[in-house]
């Protein structure tokens, strides 16, 4: 069972990138998680998949609240909006609201390459690139990344760590766990047989370490 595992995911991200049918197919629309920090839930995520035409849109939404004593210390909210046109990202809109900071990254339009606005400037780079949002597994193959947080390009390393059991509402599931190194550390994420994103470790600036369980997934009976 686990080398069919195996096979199905390397045929899957043996794929040309950015496979958009496949990325609707395999979630049903929609992937949702909740969100851990230190075993106590703090939050929900979830990232849905829809058409405009013949463009793909992706919505990544993200908060967390956390308390001490009843009493609420800190509060995250997250909002992306990928549209992906012709298999590359072709657009995106993201908000942030991080305690009382508050920063938006945007695109601009650019007929040959992907134009950036992030806080720390505009920039143009050479598109088709991958987004931090990790629903495309297509990532594992790729050397840098569009950090959502930041706007910023970060040069990365994507490890295979091979399967692991994994759990998920109600259960646990087979997948394959991915570390990252390089630009972006303490990260890692799995995706299961059919190359679905199904769980995210990190670690926050705080020390803690924050975990997405998948609440959308079918357990393996």
């Amino acid at each position: 069972m686990r080398h069919i595992a195996l096979v199905k995911l390397a045929l899957l991200i043996s794929q040309p990138a950015y496979s958009e049918p496949t990325s609707i197919d395999v979630y049903d629309n929609k992937i949702g998680f909740d969100v851990v920090r230190d075993g106590e839930r703090v939050g929900q995520h979830v990232t849905t998949f829809s058409r405009e035409e013949s463009d793909l849109v992706v919505v990544s939404q993200m908060n967390m609240n956390i308390t001490f004593l009843t009493i609420p210390v800190y509060s995250f909210d997250y909002k992306s909006i990928e549209k992906w046109s012709d298999g590359a990202l072709s657009h995106l809109d993201v908000a942030v609201k991080d305690g009382s900071d508050q920063i938006k990254i945007s695109s601009l339009p650019n007929a040959d390459r992907l134009t950036i606005k992030a806080p720390s400037g505009t920039y143009s780079i050479d598109s088709p690139i991958i987004s931090t949002n990790h629903w495309n597994a297509d990532v594992v193959r790729q050397g840098r990344v569009l950090n959502t947080l930041t706007g910023n390009i970060n040069q990365v390393k994507i490890w295979n760590r091979g399967e692991e059991w994994i759990p998920v509402n109600g259960g646990s599931i087979l997948a394959t766990r991915y570390d990252y190194s390089g630009e972006l550390k303490d990260t890692s994420v799995w995706y299961d047989a059919k190359g679905r994103w199904s769980r995210l470790e990190f670690k926050a600036r705080d020390g803690s370490t924050i975990e997405y369980i998948c609440n959308t997934c079918e357990r393996e009976p």
